[in-house]
């Protein structure tokens, strides 16, 4: 199971909720019937995204006040689910931890541990022989090939902290 939003609040007094997303691939919205929220399945009779926010309508959530159970509940989904909305050249966030990097000349880069999103863009925490740097996910630093991720070993030192 992957966390895709987080219930904020309830929204008007007809059982709608407001959500933030957690993930980039918002497309993942558009095609989702059921989620789990608080461990069970909820079935979704309408989801809409206006201004970087989700309003949720779940099917048997009808008042304000059923609607107020959900605040601040994660709203989850297979993981199988999201990765079949995401494109082609993106990857989860939970496949790139613990993906080793090795730059383009196959020296060992490192190993990736963590993942932190500043907004931007997202920051790698890699870590090689005890040692951490952060490289900021940017174009040209790294490259996709097949299932793992190639460093521009000359980037790399431009942008690595």
């Amino acid at each position: 199971m992957l966390e895709i939003a987080k219930i904020l609040k309830p929204q008007g007094i007809k059982g709608e909720v407001k959500a933030m997303p957690l993930t980039d691939v918002l497309a993942v919205f558009k095609s989702i019937e059921n989620v789990f929220v608080k461990g069970k399945i909820m079935a979704i009779e309408r989801i809409s995204i206006r201004q970087g926010f989700l309003y949720i309508k779940f099917k048997d959530i009808n008042t304000r006040n059923e609607a107020e159970l959900l605040r601040n509940q994660s709203i989850k989904i297979d993981k199988e689910i999201l990765e079949n909305c995401k494109e082609e050249d993106e990857f989860l966030v939970d496949d790139l931890i613990g993906m080793i990097i090795y730059d383009e000349k196959g020296c060992l880069v490192g190993q990736i541990v963590e993942v932190i999103n500043y907004g931007s863009s997202d920051i790698f925490i890699i870590e090689k022989e005890g040692r951490q740097i952060q490289v900021p996910f940017v174009e040209g630093v790294f490259e996709k090939e097949g299932e793992s991720l190639v460093a521009n070993s000359e980037k790399l030192k431009e942008v690595m902290i």
